[in-house]
């Protein structure tokens, strides 16, 4: 049977800088990159409601959502697709605290991305922060 998972993620923007995060050995998918905060809505869930969740759960920050930054998609495994919103954020309060889904955190400058082995679609979500950085 297959299956699609909704999720949703946030670039957090904190004086220039952006929240990432390495994912644990312990996660299904993924290991040892660097992703940003978010996760699968569920069943019933608002997905603003959901991202806010994520956040708190994996960081322990507040955050507010300033617009969508795009919408992703990609085939987790031969019968798992992930489909992804990945909305542009701003920190509101709180010290990062990550979960044990993750092992360290940064706040980097978005161009410094590249120096760091990442999920696939964070580096395109990043070239829309430099649009959103250039429009304000």
């Amino acid at each position: 049977m297959n299956t699609i998972y909704p999720a949703m993620k946030a670039i957090i923007l904190k004086n220039g800088k952006v929240l990432i995060m390495k994912r644990s050995m312990k996660e299904d998918h993924a290991q040892v990159l660097w992703d940003i905060p978010g996760g699968k809505i569920d069943f019933g869930e608002d997905p603003i409601d959901c991202l806010n969740r994520e956040v708190m759960e994996e960081s322990g920050i507040k955050i507010e959502i300033i617009k969508l930054l795009r919408v992703w998609s990609f085939l987790k495994d031969s019968k798992t697709q992930i489909i992804g919103i990945t909305m542009l954020c701003k920190y509101k309060s709180g010290e990062v605290k990550i979960s044990e889904e993750h092992t360290e955190f940064k706040w980097i400058k978005p161009e410094e991305i590249k120096k760091y082995d990442t999920v696939p679609m964070l580096k395109e979500s990043l070239e829309n922060v430099y649009n959103y950085q250039e429009e304000k």
